[in-house]
């Protein structure tokens, strides 16, 4: 659903029209629902994103990629070998590595601010490709036909979120409780079956060794053959 029928479904719920809910107050609750349903975990799936990073000739540091949500890295590794690199505080890398570039790879990285470093610190003349995987940030956009940047299941929520803004306004107590606890039921719906672990069997510790590969049969001729 685009923004345009979020904002028809949520009128239509409380029988008003654009002038009684205004978009320049609706898309403000939109996006607040939409903030708020996002808070409720910061790896969802269809946000995992790999990025190639290089740090260029007579820079220190490699700038990360504006829509990386910092809190998500997961690693840092170099493009050349797949070499995974250990993530340290900048306090602790600054002090036991301060500014002697190393001429071989670095082992480890920090961040700070937008910030990538990486200790021993890299000769400044070299050039280095860096792979980076983690869950970039959502992003939200007023325009009528955009489309949430989330599940399609978490679309209708945001309209319940929005009601309950809308009838918080209108003083209702009542109609706001039902539509928030609609979008909270809903969406902790939604987010475990979205969360859902990438397999298609439970995994059962001590359960004897998992079965595949080749297996090794004789084919008996049939008789008379």
């Amino acid at each position: 659903m685009d923004v345009q029928g979020l904002r028809d479904f949520t009128r239509q719920q409380m029988d008003v029209d654009d002038r009684d809910l205004p978009d320049r107050i609706l898309n403000v609750y939109l996006q607040e629902a939409f903030d708020r349903t996002m808070l409720v975990t910061n790896q969802w799936p269809r946000n995992e994103t790999i990025w190639l990073l290089s740090k260029i000739n007579s820079v220190d540091t490699v700038t990360l990629p504006a829509d990386l949500n910092l809190p998500t890295i997961l690693s840092v590794a170099t493009a050349r070998d797949g070499y995974q690199l250990v993530q340290v505080n900048q306090e602790s890398a600054e002090a036991n590595y301060g500014t002697h570039a190393a001429a071989g790879r670095p082992a480890y990285f920090s961040v700070w601010g937008t910030e990538l470093y990486l200790w021993p610190p890299v000769t400044r003349e070299t050039t280095y490709d860096l792979i980076l995987r983690g869950y970039r940030q959502p992003d939200w956009d007023n325009a009528a036909s955009a489309t949430p940047d989330m599940d399609v299941r978490l679309h209708i929520p945001l309209a319940y979120y929005a009601l309950a803004l809308a009838y918080a306004k209108e003083e209702d107590e009542v109609m706001e409780g039902i539509y928030l606890a609609r979008w909270t039921r809903d969406v902790q719906q939604a987010a475990k079956m979205i969360m859902e672990p990438k397999h298609n069997r439970p995994f059962v510790l001590h359960g004897g060794a998992p079965a595949g590969g080749y297996t090794s049969y004789t084919i008996t001729p049939p008789p008379g053959a």
